[in-house]
């Protein structure tokens, strides 16, 4: 039973469901100008090791082992994470080039599992906007994730905002010690107001951290929240507030809804400014929860191209570059589309529409194909054959057609249909006959 956990196969309908993702996916990015990229699924392990951006938890579980029959004999890993690997890419082939950038990706991850609840290959559809440090680009990323899952039939997500920055930016000026900022941050995940009191050194402190992560925030405690952060050691903090309320303001605007929550801390050290997790459910755990997440991470990207050129001349003079992005957790999605089928959405089988090529012809196939690609567009999920569909299987489909163009003077006929009519079909395609 464990070894079966393991696995991660997409089954026929999950197939169907993760194209649409795809599909979704892959519009938002045309509209948004991502360019898609693959990335190497055998990567160097010291990419992931030498920058931190991997949990201790990950990096035990990567799948890594050495190269014996390449040129170096290094040590390299399946790829567990795609940021650090489109990093890598970027590095690679487009930094010189052009330093904005807006790419996406669809791709495997590999890690190692020891529990049932964990899986060890992983499917995502990814996003990173490199080079721009502006609000708006922020904004882009999480709309877009925001209209995929709407697309999709989500039509009830929840949308948690944070901002790791300010509250790194509030740890380090009350705190110097590396300990007792650990156990802050830790305290402040788990939203633990007698050991946040506790750690505070100051009563100016516990009241920041308590109007900042015990109340529920909004855009108007935030604004509140500057007059309680007076004094010019306060400006770093006032240029971060400031940013998160344009961010939220603009994501009014866009009727994009959300909730504050500054205890979801995502990875300190990663992220410099928004962090955002879209659930099914209004809870932080469990992770089988998280429909997608993402935020924006200013030094990975510089790091890993003075990692790459190492000793060169120009490698420590790259400046920071800016990026945000996010991914969507594939299977959590899969297993969660029960819930974004609308009310009266079709079954499968009306949703299955077999077009019978009964005289075959090149015009005939054209047809069918045509047809074929219209009904796809609707939702449908439409299959040409050659063979003739026995009359007992017929209630096994929404719709079954037969092409002739030399038979019916609309080029087809409907032999059988449970909701979908000719009618229907004239009115949303035409007449075939000129096809």
């Amino acid at each position: 039973m464990k070894q079966k956990s393991l696995r991660n196969d997409l089954k026929f309908d999950d197939n169907l469901f993760f194209r649409k993702l795809e599909k979704a996916f892959l519009k938002q990015c045309h509209y948004f100008g991502y360019q898609e990229i693959k990335t190497s699924t055998i990567e160097p392990l010291h990419i992931f090791t030498s920058l931190g951006t991997l949990s201790d938890d990950k990096l035990k579980r990567m799948y890594s082992f050495i190269d014996w029959d390449g040129w170096s004999g290094e040590r390299v890993v399946l790829k567990p994470d795609s940021a650090t690997c489109v990093a890598r890419f970027y590095s690679d082939h487009l930094y010189d080039l052009n330093p904005k950038q807006k790419l996406c990706y669809v791709e495997n991850h590999f890690e190692w599992a020891d529990s049932r609840e964990v899986l060890s290959e992983r499917w995502q559809c990814g996003i990173e906007n490199i080079g721009n440090k502006n609000t708006k680009a922020d904004i882009e990323v999480i709309y877009m994730a925001h209209k995929v899952l709407q697309e999709i039939g989500f039509k009830k997500t929840h949308l948690y905002l944070s901002y790791p920055a300010y509250i790194k930016a509030l740890i380090d000026m009350f705190h110097t010690e590396e300990q007792q900022k650990k156990e802050l941050e830790d305290a402040i995940k788990n939203t633990d107001s007698a050991r946040i009191k506790a750690i505070c050194n100051t009563d100016e402190e516990k009241v920041i951290l308590e109007n900042s992560v015990l109340a529920d925030a909004s855009v108007g405690l935030l604004k509140n929240l500057k007059t309680l952060l007076k004094g010019g050691q306060f400006r770093k903090v006032h240029s971060l507030l400031d940013n998160f309320i344009r961010l939220c303001e603009l994501l009014d605007k866009l009727k994009c809804p959300y909730k504050i929550d500054f205890s979801r801390l995502g990875d300190l050290k990663y992220y410099t400014g928004i962090w955002f997790q879209f659930r099914s459910r209004p809870t932080k755990k469990p992770d089988r929860d998280i429909l997608c997440a993402g935020g924006r991470y200013d030094n990975l990207i510089a790091d890993m191209i003075r990692l790459l050129r190492g000793k060169k001349q120009d490698a420590m003079t790259v400046p920071p570059v800016p990026a945000v992005g996010f991914a969507f957790y594939v299977r959590n999605i899969l297993n969660e589309r029960h819930i974004s089928a609308p009310a009266g959405a079709l079954s499968n089988n009306l949703q299955n529409i077999s077009i019978y090529i009964s005289n075959i012809s090149e015009k005939n196939v054209e047809t069918g194909q045509w047809l074929s690609d219209e009904l796809l567009r609707l939702g449908f999920a439409p299959r040409i054959t050659f063979s003739k569909i026995k009359r007992e299987k017929y209630e096994s489909f929404g719709l079954v057609i037969e092409v002739d163009h030399e038979s019916f003077d609309d080029g087809y006929q409907i032999l059988f249909s449970q909701k979908i009519g000719k009618p229907l079909l004239m009115n949303l395609f035409g007449g075939f006959n000129g096809r």
